[in-house]
């Protein structure tokens, strides 16, 4: 195995469980080889997502809608994923020890910052101004301002990303593994929880020898990471992820592969006593932590993310135009991984320094 489970982690695999027992199936629903973990069956080959009734598609597993009319570059994203959605596979599912939690803030980072600034130089001002430093995740953030969870929480959180290419920094063998994420989610900054979705991309060197990993996955810390086994991903793919709930203790993961046109949904619960709060929706690349430590940046090179929205409870539209950047740092606090603010819903993130 890539990566032993620490004591941490069995605990969490063991509660598993428990957080699912007490769930009731729908007839269309089945349960998966993770415990506490569901997911649809694919609807009737005649089934169609674009003209069905909100009621018709949350029972048929698929998210929800955007609104056409308000937001039709939202509801675009969202339609040509339901169209892509050709085969729906039964997720195969492996718990890690891998864990994206929440936002570890940082001060600013040594020496000259003027990488990071440059990045934004196509964004507000503002954005420049109020950039966030944090030892885990770079990208943008936004903030509902919900203290609790109602109508103000974010509701969902999706757009499509790149699968990059996972290498070492140059020059680097380090006789291991290098990690990289990107996802969307809810929560992790100002609350103990984080609600996500995204793609996994390593990579290892030893003795000269050199391999990649990639994968999909789900979690809801501080649970850790699920891996999405049958959903096989290769850099180059373009994927589609959408993330919800319908309470405070249940949520639902639904991606999409554009280069294979295939799909999958899975529903979750909630570790016992964090549920969800919706204050903040993000979207982000971020370093993970395994065995309770930060991990070394893949060297990612760049990943776009386009299509980028979120929509709280009473239905306010959020976007990366609303949102705040955070630059990632290293363990000496230099930095390695920046966004570049390219337009309402749309940036790239960039790998630097020792990532690089």
């Amino acid at each position: 195995m890539r990566n032993l489970p620490t004591t941490l982690a069995l605990i969490l695999a063991l509660a598993a469980p428990v957080a699912g027992m007490a769930q009731h199936l729908k007839p269309n629903e089945r349960s998966t080889n993770l415990p506490g973990a569901t997911t649809i069956l694919a609807p009737a080959a005649d089934f169609d997502p674009l003209t069905a009734s909100d009621e018709d598609l949350a029972y048929n597993g698929f998210p929800p809608r955007p609104n056409q009319n308000t937001e039709p570059k939202a509801y675009a994203s969202w339609a040509k994923a339901m169209k892509a959605s050709k085969t729906r596979v039964i997720p195969a599912l492996e718990q890690t020890n891998v864990f994206h939690g929440p936002v570890k803030l940082a001060a600013e980072p040594k020496g000259n910052v003027e990488v990071s600034n440059a990045s934004a130089l196509t964004s507000p001002s503002e954005k420049v101004s109020n950039v966030s430093y944090s030892n885990n995740w770079s990208g943008y953030a936004d903030f509902s301002g919900a203290s609790s969870y109602g109508s103000s929480s974010f509701y969902y959180v999706v757009n499509d990303f790149v699968v990059p290419v996972a290498q070492q920094a140059f020059g680097a063998c380090t006789g291991g593994w290098d990690w990289g994420s990107a996802w969307n989610g809810i929560d992790g900054w100002g609350s103990s929880d984080v609600l996500q979705a995204g793609i996994e991309f390593d990579a290892y060197c030893s003795g000269g020898y050199r391999t990649s990993y990639y994968s999909p996955w789900y979690e809801w810390y501080p649970y850790g990471e699920v891996r999405i086994g049958n959903l096989p991903i290769a850099p180059g793919d373009d994927l589609f992820v959408e993330v919800w709930h319908t309470s405070s203790t249940q949520g639902y993961a639904y991606l999409v592969n554009y280069s294979t046109n295939t799909a999958v949904e899975v529903g979750f619960t909630a570790y016992p006593g964090y549920p969800l709060v919706g204050n903040s929706a993000e979207w982000v690349v971020e370093r993970p932590s395994v065995g309770g430590s930060l991990t070394n940046l893949t060297n990612y090179i760049m990943d776009p993310f386009w299509d980028s929205y979120a929509y709280t409870e009473s239905y306010a539209f959020y976007d990366i135009a609303t949102a705040y950047p955070i630059d990632m740092l290293d363990n000496n606090g230099n930095l390695i991984s920046y966004p570049e603010y390219l337009g309402p819903e749309t940036f790239v993130a960039h790998d630097t320094g020792s990532a690089w």
